[in-house]
C-alpha cells in the first residue's frame, strides 16, 4: 500500500491503518544478540519454547525453555541487558511449552515428565509454587484465559485436556486435582464389527491423538487441535465433562479444509479481539478462521513456509496485522495478514526454526529459536545495508524479500484493459452457399477483417485490439466504400484543386467523440449552408484555403445536396390524424379545436348593453 496515499487519506478523514512492510525489510540481528548454547554450558540442546511476558511494564522480559528442562529469563530492553542470562533447572525432562499468566510475573511450564509447574518471578529469583501431575504422558501445551491468571489448561499426548484452578489449594505438598477433565478429545475409533448391530464405535484407547494446541476464545470457551484428526474443536467449559463416561462432545467442530493427508495442526494463535484464529497445519499452510461464526471456510491461507514437525509455532504482532512463524527450511517468515504470501523471510539460522515470538510492547523485537541451539533477537536496522554476509560479518541475521506471486493474479484496472474484440472466424465457402466467391464480386482487401456476428466465446477469447485500431479499420472500410461511388473516378482524376475552380467538398472521416460510438444517432439532420465567396474574390485571387473549408458551387445544377433518411421518416402519424388502423370502424372523428373570439364577445356585450 502506498504510504503517501495513507497520509492523504488520513488528512481527509478517511480511516486507514498504516502497515510497515517497508520497515520489516530492515530487520537485522547484531552479532552480540545471536546467542549459542545460552541455556546449557556443556551441551547444545534445541530450544522448544520462547514467550514474552504479559505483565504491564515487563513485556521485554523473555523466557526460553530447551530440551534439557532448563529455563532462561532474559531482558531484551537493550543489547547490553540481553547479554546477561539467568537460567535454572525447571524439569528433569524436556520443556515443550510455557505460558505467562496475564498481568502477573508468573508462568507455567509443561514437560515430558508428565507434569506442569507454576513459577513465580515477583521476588526476582524464580520460585516453584505448585506442581500439577494428572497426565499420563508428556504434556505438550498450556494456555491461560484472557485476563484470568488463576486458571489455565494443559493438553498432553494422552489426548486429555485438564483445567486447573490454582486457588483451590495453596499448599505445595498437596497434589492438586484438575477442576475439569476432557478425556480423549481428538481420539480415533475402531471400525464396526459385523455383529455390532449398529452400536456405537468403541474408543481406541491405544491410539489417543496428542493435543498439540490450545487457546481460549473467552473464559468459558476453549479451542483445541489434535495431532492428525484435522479437526479444531470448540468446548463449552460450563459443562462438567467428568460425569460422562463416553468421549466428550464439542460445541462446534471445524473440519480440515485442505486436500493433503497431513492434516494435523501444530499450534493455535488467536488475535486480541478473539475473532480470528490462526492454525498452523502440517500441509505447509496456516489457516485463518473466523471463530465468531465458526465457519468451516477459512478467510485466508498463508503459504510459503515448510511445516515438517510439531515443534514449529507461530505468533502475532501486537496490532494483529502481521504473522510470524518458524519453518523447516532454516528460515522464519512474516506475513501481512491481508496477503497469502510472506513479506520477508528471516535468514541466519542453520537448522529448523522451531518457534518465534513477537514482543507486545515497545520497539519492534522478534525472537526466533532454532535446532542449531541458537536464538536470535531481531531489531530494526538502518535503511540501507550492504550485501550480507561478506560485507557485514558483524550481522547474525538479516531479512530478505520474498518474491511475490499473488500480485500477478490481482486484476489490473486501467486504460490498457479493454473489452476483447471478436475473433475473426474462418468461413469455409461451399459452391452452394451464399458467401461463395462467385456471389461476392467485391471482396475487401486482405488487411480488412470480415464482419461477423459476436458470440460469448469470441468476447471471452477474442484478440485484445484497442479502440484506436478498430477505428482505423473502420476508416479504411469507409474510404473503400467511398471509392466505389460513381463520381469517385472524377475526384480521383483531379485530386488537387486548380486556381479559379470552385472548391470541391472534401469528405473525410472523423472518429467519434469520447463517450459516443459509431451507432450514436445524429441529432441535427438539417444541412448547414456555408458561406459563398464573392465572384470578384473567386476570379482574381487564387484559392488558398485548406481543403476542409469549402463553399457551394455557383452552378445550382452541380450542387450536392446531403439528405438523411431514418427508418421512421415515412411512417403514418396516427396521433395527428386521430385514427388507428385497428380502430378504423369505431374510431371517433377528431375533435375540432374550440376557438374563442374575444373581440366578437366584446361586441356582443356592448350591443346587449
Amino acid at each position: 500500500m502506498n504510504d503517501v496515499q495513507n497520509i492523504i487519506d488520513r488528512q481527509l478523514g478517511i480511516f486507514c491503518r498504516f502497515n510497515y512492510d517497508n520497515i520489516l525489510k530492515r530487520l537485522v540481528v547484531n552479532y552480540e544478540e545471536s546467542f549459542y548454547g545460552a541455556l546449557s554450558a556443556e551441551q547444545d540442546p534445541p530450544i522448544f519454547a520462547c514467550r514474552f511476558a504479559e505483565a504491564g511494564g515487563y513485556e521485554h522480559i523473555l523466557a526460553l525453555a530447551n530440551e534439557d528442562g532448563r529455563v532462561v529469563i532474559q531482558d531484551t530492553s537493550s543489547t547490553r541487558a540481553a547479554s546477561c542470562l539467568d537460567g535454572f533447572q525447571c524439569h528433569n525432562n524436556a520443556v515443550f511449552d510455557l505460558a505467562w499468566a496475564p498481568s502477573h510475573m508468573s508462568f507455567v511450564t509443561v514437560s515430558g515428565d508428565h507434569t506442569a509447574s507454576l513459577w513465580d518471578l515477583a521476588e526476582g529469583a524464580p520460585k516453584r509454587v505448585l506442581v500439577f501431575s494428572n497426565h499420563t504422558r508428556s504434556v505438550k501445551t498450556a494456555v491461560f484465559p484472557p485476563g484470568t491468571p488463576s486458571v489455565f489448561a494443559t493438553g498432553a499426548r494422552d489426548g486429555h485436556i485438564l483445567l486447573w484452578d490454582i486457588r483451590t489449594n495453596n499448599q505445595p505438598n498437596v497434589i492438586l486435582k484438575p477442576d475439569n477433565c476432557l478425556m480423549n478429545c481428538h481420539s480415533s475409533f475402531t471400525p464396526k464389527t459385523p455383529g455390532s448391530h449398529g452400536k456405537r464405535n468403541r474408543l481406541d484407547t491405544n491410539r489417543a491423538i496428542s493435543i498439540t494446541g490450545l487457546v481460549f476464545q473467552d473464559d468459558l470457551t476453549l479451542l483445541s487441535c489434535g495431532e492428525c484428526d484435522g479437526n479444531i474443536k470448540v468446548w463449552d467449559l460450563r459443562k462438567n465433562y467428568n460425569i460422562y463416561k463416553r468421549e466428550p462432545l464439542p460445541k462446534h467442530s471445524i473440519p480440515y479444509c485442505g486436500n493433503s493427508a497431513k492434516n494435523g495442526y501444530t499450534n493455535l494463535v488467536i488475535d486480541e479481539s478473539r475473532v480470528r484464529l490462526y492454525a498452523s497445519c502440517m500441509d505447509n499452510v496456516i489457516y485463518c478462521f473466523n471463530v465468531a461464526t465458526y465457519s468451516a471456510v477459512p478467510e485466508q491461507r498463508y503459504s510459503g513456509h515448510e511445516n515438517g514437525t510439531f515443534y514449529i509455532k507461530a505468533g502475532l504482532s501486537p496490532d494483529g496485522l502481521y504473522l510470524v512463524s518458524g519453518s523447516s527450511d532454516t528460515h522464519a517468515y512474516i506475513w501481512n495478514v491481508k496477503c497469502s504470501e510472506p513479506v520477508v523471510k528471516l535468514a541466519g539460522h542453520r537448522a529448523e526454526v522451531t518457534c518465534a515470538a513477537w514482543c507486545q510492547r515497545g520497539d519492534t523485537k522478534i525472537v526466533t529459536c532454532s535446532d542449531d541451539a541458537r536464538h536470535k533477537i531481531w531489531r530494526i536496522g538502518p535503511e540501507f545495508l550492504p550485501e550480507f554476509p561478506p560485507d557485514r560479518p558483524d550481522l547474525g541475521g538479516r531479512a530478505e524479500l520474498v518474491p511475490r506471486t499473488d500480485l500477478a493474479t490481482l486484476p489490473k484496472w486501467g486504460p490498457g484493459d479493454r473489452t476483447p474484440s471478436s475473433l475473426k472466424r474462418k468461413h469455409v465457402a461451399t459452391p452452394g452457399s451464399s458467401s461463395s466467391a462467385a456471389k461476392r464480386p467485391h471482396r475487401p482487401p486482405a488487411d480488412l477483417p470480415r464482419r461477423t456476428k459476436r458470440c460469448l466465446t469470441d468476447l471471452m477469447n477474442g484478440s485484445k485490439r484497442s479502440e484506436t485500431e478498430e477505428a482505423e479499420v473502420l476508416v479504411k472500410r469507409l474510404r473503400l466504400d467511398a471509392s466505389a461511388r460513381p463520381d469517385a473516378g472524377d475526384r480521383q482524376s483531379s485530386p488537387t484543386p486548380r486556381a479559379g475552380d470552385p472548391l470541391e467538398p472534401h469528405w473525410s472521416y472523423l472518429p467519434p467523440a469520447p463517450g459516443t460510438s459509431f451507432m450514436t444517432p445524429t441529432k441535427n439532420y438539417q444541412a448547414k449552408r456555408s458561406r459563398v465567396p464573392s465572384p470578384e474574390m473567386s476570379d482574381t485571387h487564387e484559392c488558398t484555403s485548406p481543403p476542409r473549408r469549402f463553399a457551394e458551387r455557383t452552378s445550382p445544377a452541380k450542387l450536392r445536396i446531403i439528405t438523411f433518411t431514418t427508418p421512421t421518416k415515412n411512417l403514418p402519424d396516427f396521433v395527428a390524424s386521430g385514427e388507428a388502423p385497428h380502430l378504423r370502424l369505431m374510431s371517433p372523428a377528431k375533435k375540432r379545436r374550440v376557438t374563442t373570439d374575444l373581440h366578437h364577445l366584446d361586441c356582443c356585450r356592448l350591443a346587449f348593453i
